[in-house]
């Protein structure tokens, strides 16, 4: 079975989604780099953190999105266009927003997971 013979549309269930994306990473080693959002980092820190990355000769760009989930700062490949080698998370807006300390540990690492 390869990922062609799946036909995903908008309205497909997330499982036939993941199982076509996880086909095509295994016969071409690719996975969706994430959608680039154009928004700025939520927080002085993050701005700080992306600054540092950049002084380092690093192309950072903030806020990359999968799935509805974000990841702080995302740290571009230089020698594989369109690849990212790193993301970084610190504790931004949505941390800060959550009920509870382990809510929001436990949650981020569960979407993290679940985007291996």
């Amino acid at each position: 079975m390869r990922a062609n013979d799946l036909r995903v549309e908008e309205s497909s269930r997330w499982g036939v989604k993941a199982l076509k994306n996880y086909l095509a990473y295994a016969q071409n080693g690719h996975l969706d780099a994430g959608e680039v959002t154009g928004k700025e980092p939520d927080s002085d820190f993050e701005r700080w953190v992306m600054g540092m990355l950049k002084e380092s000769g690093y192309e950072v760009v903030p806020q990359l999105g999968v799935a509805g989930y974000f990841i702080d700062l995302a740290v571009r490949d230089p020698e594989k266009r369109g690849a990212f080698i790193l993301g970084v998370e610190c504790d931004g807006a949505m941390y800060h927003s959550a009920r509870s300390v382990r809510d929001r540990d436990r949650l981020r690492q569960e979407v993290l997971e679940r985007l291996k």
